[in-house]
Formats: C-alpha cells, structure tokens, sequence
C-alpha cells in the first residue's frame, strides 16, 4: 500500500508545464475550462492505466470538489479524472476499468480525513419520525367524504411520488451547495404539484362516481405534501412542528378518549383542526420557499434538472407507497413512525462504512467491516419497527392490518432499497421496490388476502433487496 501511495505523491505536476504556450493555455480554456487541465495532466493520464489513478492525482494536487465544480464545470474528481482518463485512452478507456486489483479501488477510494457528513443527531430523526406520522393521524379526525376512497387513494398516490420526485431534486442541489435553487425547485416543483393533482383527482372522481367533495380533499393533500416537503428537504423540521400541533392534539384527544369508552372530539371539531394545520402549513412552507424568489431567481435555471433520476425517484416513492398502503392498519402507523428512525441507522451504516475505508487494510477486512455494519444498523432497524408495532398492537388490539412479521420484512425491504439509493444506485432501488409493488398489486387482483400477500412480497422483497445492498457496500468506491 505505501508504494502506491509514493506512486500518487510522485504524480503531482507543476501548476503550468514551462513547455505550454500561454496562448495555447489560454485558448484552451476559453473552449472547455477541463481543457487546460487536461494538458496539465496529459504526461500522467498517458501511463495511467485506470481512471482512478487520475482521481487520486487530481486529490494530491489538493483539488476539492468544489473547486472542481467551480473551475471545470464537473461534479467531482471522480467525474473529472474519468473524463481526463478517457480523453488519453479513447479506445480501451472503459476496458481497463477492470483491471485494478482490489487493495488499488480500497486505497483509491479513501478521503483524506475530515468530518464524516452522516452524523445525524437522534433528536432530529425521532422528531422527523413523528413529523411523518402525524399526517397519517389526520384521517382519523377528518377522512375523505363518503364514497371518494378512490379519488383520494389516487390522489394520494400521485402526491406521494410527485413529492419524492421533487424532493430528489432539492436534495441534489443541496448537496452541491445551493441552498436557494433548492428552495427554487421545490417551490416550483410544489406548486406544479398541486396544479397536477386536480386533473388526476378529477379523473378519479369521475371514473369512481366519487362526489364533488372529494376533488377539495385532493387538493388540500396536494397542498400539504408541497409544503410538508419543502420544509423537510430544507432541514426546517421545527417549522412544521407549529403547524401540526392542531392535528396532533385532536388526534391524541380521540386515540385516548375512545378505548375508556369517552366520546372523542365533536363531529365539526376534527375537520376544523385539520385545516387549520393545512393552512398553517402551507403558511410555513411559503415562508421558506418564497425567501428565494422562486419566479425571478435564476439559480435553478443554471442546469438542466435530472429528469431520469426524478423520475426513478418518483417511481420509487409511488412503489414505497402501494407497499406501504396495501393493508392498513395501528401497524401502518407504527412503520410512517419508524421512518426516522430509519433514517438515522441509514447515517450510521454509511458514517460506519465511511469509517472502514480508512481501518480496513485489505479488501477482505474492508467487506467484513461493511458488511457487519449493514447487518448491525438493519437489525437495529428492525428491533425498533417491531417494538413500535407490538406497541400499535397493544394499544389498539383486534385492529386489522399487517402483523407484526411481515410489517417488519417490509420495513427491511425499504431500508435496504432506501441504503441502495444512498449509495446512487437509484435505478436499481426502485426497480427492486417496483417488482414488489407490481407483485402486490397482482395478488390482490387474484384475491389473495391482503396481509397474506403482503407478508410473501415483503420477505422476497427483502432478501433481494439486502442482497443487492450488500453486494453494493462491498464495492469500495461506492462509497465516495
């Protein structure tokens, strides 16, 4: 290993060969700023012989990401040294990828060493748990008008994935830096949302024979999913604290009321307090979003958004939810509730692989210290969906819903899909979650009891999708 590392320090260059022309250079850059360093780099790219040396040169010249964003227009030195290493070797470039032996991609991938970006306070996921499951509560105090279950089930459905979409979006600007084409894209992206949904809920109202009323309760979980959203993806999870107070005291006053026989709040309570809370929260999501002029701005006009990504990512958010909706019951509640808590074992699996990069000695130490990561962090997942499951039981027995069992090989399914998008493997994770979607979907049209069908497709889920997760962490890497 120390040899290679000699190797790397021996690579760095001068910031401008003498032999370089300055009209050349600068000509060089005026077409393409990855131009001059490409001529800066073009003796050590020549005896390359992976893409990776380049990265871990361009890491030696002391080159950061941002940097690497600012003066050459890519998104990282894997990106850029990818793009040197192919402009010296046009015909065997994507060939020689796999000849690196494995302690070379281990050593490769280490960072030097700074503050790991999963730390992820506890406070801060249980707060986003419950901020998840208290929207949930809110059917209990006022659920769709009487016969629009299907217009507001479709309605749902396309909020949900819709919002995912979006939120991809606001996430990947956020991790470049950009706070205000974040807040610009999930206005933006909220308000074509909302105006989205009434044509979707309309349909669905006229194919099911649903009343009028039903296209007003779309539209208000239209406008609270863009809201809800925006304030999440901004990390502004205390402003919708306010906002739900209303809905979580109404729906605490009707779950302890009604299993000591007391009557729970009167019939025009509940409807009042749900929109209070949706006003309060469109309120505060406007509040956030507006800030950065989402009409005039033009911050989220510098690139084209990635379309295929969004669209992998609502196609995930919509297979999340026909997973999570197919069998309703207290367990349902318990699993939206857990969603924190995944959340935060997500941050420590990826902070615990972060750290082996840098323990690990050989690639056989780094796979073992993965893989007991993963296993460590799901299992711990999981202890905590079945705890707050058997607590759902407890509190409301005889309910109906899923089981404690399969609640939980649904949740693994989900976490390992959720580690796999983590990794940017999108498109593997939501195809995994889409088969078990469509999976679910054809059983239930055989007629197929509902928790039976969902125990099945959760378990084969699953073990696929920890399959896939496992091999994925296994890569050094991908843990860039």
């Amino acid at each position: 290993m120390s040899g290679f590392v000699e190797l790397v320090r021996g690579l760095r260059l001068d910031p401008v060969p003498a032999a370089l022309p300055r009209v050349a250079a600068r000509s060089a850059v005026a077409e393409d700023p990855a131009e001059e360093i490409a001529l800066r780099f073009a003796e050590v790219a020549a005896g390359a012989v992976h893409a990776l040396e380049l990265v871990a040169a361009l890491e030696a010249e002391g080159l950061s990401d941002g940097q690497i964003q600012q003066r050459y227009g890519r998104r990282d030195a894997f990106e850029l040294g990818e793009e040197l290493f192919r402009r010296a070797h046009p015909e065997g470039g994507r060939a020689a990828r796999g000849t690196v032996p494995k302690r070379v991609q281990l050593r490769l991938a280490r960072r030097p060493a700074r503050a790991s970006a999963w730390g992820v306070p506890a406070s801060r996921s249980a707060l986003r748990g419950v901020l998840f499951a208290l929207p949930g509560l809110a059917f209990v105090l006022a659920g769709p008008p009487p016969g629009s279950l299907w217009c507001a089930g479709a309605a749902l459905l396309f909020c949900w994935s819709w919002s995912q979409a979006v939120a991809h979006l606001g996430y990947v600007r956020l991790g470049r830096g950009e706070p205000v084409a974040a807040a610009e894209c999930l206005a933006r992206g909220g308000v074509a949302g909302v105006a989205l949904c009434l044509p979707v809920a309309a349909v669905a109202a006229a194919l099911s024979g649903s009343p009028p009323a039903a296209v007003g309760y779309a539209l208000g979980q239209g406008l609270y999913f863009a809201s809800a959203t925006a304030l999440l993806v901004l990390g502004r999870e205390r402003a919708l604290v306010g906002p739900l107070t209303p809905v979580a005291c109404g729906a605490l006053w009707f779950l302890l009321a009604r299993p000591v026989g007391l009557p729970g709040p009167p019939g025009p309570v509940g409807p009042i307090l749900v929109l209070l809370s949706l006003l309060l929260t469109v309120r505060a999501g406007w509040r956030e979003t507006g800030r950065a002029n989402p009409w005039t701005g033009a911050a989220g006009r510098r690139e084209r958004p990635a379309w295929r990504d969004a669209g992998q990512a609502g196609l995930f958010g919509l297979a999340v939810a026909v997973l999570t909706l197919a069998d309703i019951g207290p367990t349902t509640v318990a699993l939206t509730l857990s969603m924190g808590g995944a959340e935060w074992f997500l941050a420590r699996c990826r902070g615990a692989m972060e750290l082996a990069l840098g323990r690990a000695a050989a690639a056989r130490e780094f796979h073992g210290l993965v893989v007991g990561a993963l296993l460590r962090c799901l299992g711990g997942y999981l202890l905590l969906v079945a705890g707050l499951a058997w607590l759902a039981e407890a509190f409301w027995p005889g309910a109906s819903g899923p089981g404690v069992g399969s609640l939980t090989a649904l949740a693994a399914a989900i976490w390992s899909a959720q580690l796999l998008q983590s990794l940017g493997l999108l498109g593997r994770a939501a195809l995994g979650v889409g088969a078990a979607a469509l999976a679910l979907v054809a059983a239930r049209l055989a007629e197929v009891d509902a928790g039976t069908a969902q125990a099945w497709v959760g378990v084969v889920a699953a073990a696929a999708l920890f399959a896939l997760a496992a091999f994925a962490v296994a890569t050094a890497t991908r843990h860039r």
